[in-house]
C-alpha cells in the first residue's frame, strides 16, 4: 500500500534551490515581503469595514494596537507557503528578467 508523501513543510523563501545565487535569493525574500504588504492592507481594510462601537471604543490604543496586530498576522501567514502571491510574483519576474548565473 503506497501513501501520499507528505506536503514539504518549507516555506516560499526557502523553496529555491542550493544552486540560487544571492540576487535570486534577494528577489524571493522582497516578493514575499510585498505578499506581507498586501496582506497586512487587506487585513487592515477588513478591519476598517466593521462599524465602531461596543466594548471598544476605538480609541488611539485600539488603533495601535490592531495595526501592530494586522502586521504580526500578515508576517507570519507569509512565513509558509503564504497566499501564493509572493511565488507568482516571483514566477513572473524572474520568467521577464532571467536572472544569470
Amino acid at each position: 500500500m503506497n501513501l501520499p508523501a507528505t506536503p514539504p513543510t518549507t516555506t516560499f523563501k526557502e523553496n529555491g534551490t542550493a544552486t540560487d545565487t544571492l540576487k535570486e535569493k534577494k528577489l524571493r525574500k522582497a516578493c514575499a515581503d510585498f505578499e506581507a504588504i498586501i496582506l497586512e492592507k487587506s487585513l487592515s481594510l477588513a478591519r476598517e469595514s466593521v462599524p465602531k462601537g461596543g466594548l471598544f471604543g476605538g480609541d488611539f490604543a485600539d488603533g495601535m494596537y490592531s495595526s501592530m496586530f494586522d502586521h504580526e498576522l500578515a508576517r507570519k501567514m507569509t512565513q509558509g507557503n503564504g497566499m501564493g502571491f509572493g511565488e507568482l510574483l516571483y514566477r513572473q519576474i524572474s520568467s521577464q528578467h532571467p536572472i544569470k548565473k
